[in-house]
């Protein structure tokens, strides 16, 4: 993708991978496994870009584009969520360590 979005991409490709369901059953598993297993200079830069693409995107359909293009699989539907709500809670999780 671009630099912009470099450690959610990070974060989104290699946690939230299309066979993301065999390593954990939840999304919320997967930020607290995520968690776990990066340095916290990595977690907080996560947290500024979903920040700023929160910023950056404003339709929801151009935000699932640019979550999609980043290599995710998971689909926050499934847990009625939009993509906004989904991103705005991981944000949440990751600030708070």
């Amino acid at each position: 993708m671009s630099e912009k979005y470099k450690n959610l991409e990070e974060l989104i490709g290699c946690y939230f991978h299309q066979d993301w369901t065999s390593d954990d059953d939840s999304a919320s598993a997967v930020v607290e496994r995520y968690l776990s297993e990066w340095p916290i200079d990595g977690v907080l830069a996560v947290v500024d870009e979903i920040g700023q693409l929160l910023k950056d995107t404003k339709s929801e359909g151009d935000l699932r584009k640019v979550v999609m293009k980043l290599g995710c699989y998971y689909e926050p539907g499934a847990d009625a969520l939009t993509y906004r709500e989904w991103l705005a809670s991981v944000r949440a999780r990751l600030a708070a360590g």
